[in-house]
């Protein structure tokens, strides 16, 4: 966090907000709706409508009196390191204490991950309330009668919205698997209608409250139409382009030992049903990744950020089922595959770090680009 020597403009966007939350309160925002709305040049940018994340950063400044993007990183950084507690926690909760260390140990060296957390974007935000969404899911799975895991999940929906709007992708994913889940395996209609229900009021409620901030719901929809217009504008068509395999290609560059017991991790959960949990995780994995992919100009990492998380404990679970055949089809020979298994993590780690060091830190790169990445590592 110490080493960051320049902010991109995303970073002043939601610095600027934060600021102006935090000296004036919500009641600033009307003049940033209206600023947005009729000032074409700030449409490729955050909109107002991001106030989840200015709104912890503005908490920031108003506790330690910083009105600098200091704030924000803060607040990633500790966003981020919730991230890693909620990935051990998913392990031993979903899987065993092997799971939960090696996909914690994935996820302290994951290139995206270190990468916002360093910065105030919302990313890592946004990838912790992903994550929890995700976690809220494989509970809901495992207790779908438990009233209260639905009104944790449809508050942590909510606020997600309010962080990113691209949170429809991850919550609207895990709330079709819930309706899936309450229609076809539980066959009730309450539990259907209850999902059905919560979703609409995520967005009402999201929707109201951009409307109260903005001063009218005609301004606040101009804006939202704003963003999402210019989501891949000029910028993202130049950078964020490319080959639909070239953000395959990425993962394989910055993290090879995760990319692979990533990839391990998939063909277990798609051939088993031993674990259940696991299918959230591939569900939500899967669809950040060919996202990238194949969705024009959205080929950077920071669109990882919501599946992080998962991405990090499949890698962990395709880990651990390896050293497990090893030791049932080796014997004896196989009792050191922990201590292998222990310094594949170990060396992954350092590895993916340094390369995240030399490729991000060292240039000063503002962005997470994939043809940047590629470029600063000349591959």
């Amino acid at each position: 966090m110490t080493d960051v020597t320049s902010r991109s403009p995303d970073e002043r966007f939601y610095t600027l907000y934060a600021s102006q939350t935090a000296d004036s309160g919500l009641l600033a925002y009307r003049k940033l709706f209206s600023d947005y709305d009729s000032s074409p040049v700030a449409w490729p940018f955050p909109a107002p409508t991001r106030f989840g994340f200015a709104f912890l950063s503005a908490g920031v400044m108003k506790v330690t009196g910083i009105r600098d993007a200091r704030a924000g990183a803060a607040v990633s950084c500790v966003c981020s390191c919730l991230s890693l507690v909620l990935v051990a926690w998913m392990g031993l909760r979903f899987f065993n204490h092997w799971v939960a260390l090696a996909g914690t140990a994935f996820m302290a060296s994951c290139f995206g991950e270190l990468g916002t957390a360093r910065r105030a974007w919302q990313d890592s935000t946004f990838g912790f309330f992903g994550l929890l969404l995700i976690w809220l899911t494989c509970e809901i799975t495992r207790a779908p009668r438990r009233a209260g895991l639905y009104l944790a999940f449809f508050a942590a929906g909510t606020y997600s919205i309010l962080i990113k709007e691209s949170s429809l992708l991850s919550y609207g994913l895990c709330l079709v698997w819930i309706l899936v889940l309450a229609a076809i395996r539980e066959r009730s209609l309450r539990l259907s209608v209850l999902v059905v229900t919560g979703g609409v009021a995520s967005a009402a409620i999201s929707l109201l409250l951009w409307s109260a901030l903005a001063g009218s719901q005609h301004l606040a929809l101009s804006v939202l139409r704003h963003e999402l217009a210019f989501a891949a504008g000029p910028y993202a068509h130049v950078n964020y382009s490319g080959p639909w395999y070239q953000f395959f290609y990425l993962l394989w560059l910055v993290g090879p030992s995760t990319a692979a017991m990533a990839a391990v991790g998939a063909f277990v959960t798609s051939s088993e049903r031993e674990w259940p949990a696991a299918r959230v995780l591939l569900l939500i994995t899967s669809a950040f990744v060919l996202f990238a992919s194949f969705v024009p100009d959205f080929q950077q990492l920071r669109i990882m950020s919501p599946a992080n998380g998962a991405y990090s404990l499949l890698a962990g679970l395709g880990l651990c089922r390896l050293v497990s055949m090893a030791r049932a089809w080796l014997g004896n020979p196989a009792r050191l595959a922990p201590a292998i298994a222990a310094t594949y993590v170990l060396a992954s780690g350092v590895g993916d770090y340094t390369t995240f060091t030399s490729v991000v830190v060292r240039s000063g790169m503002e962005d997470l680009a994939v043809k940047g990445i590629r470029n600063a590592m000349a591959r």
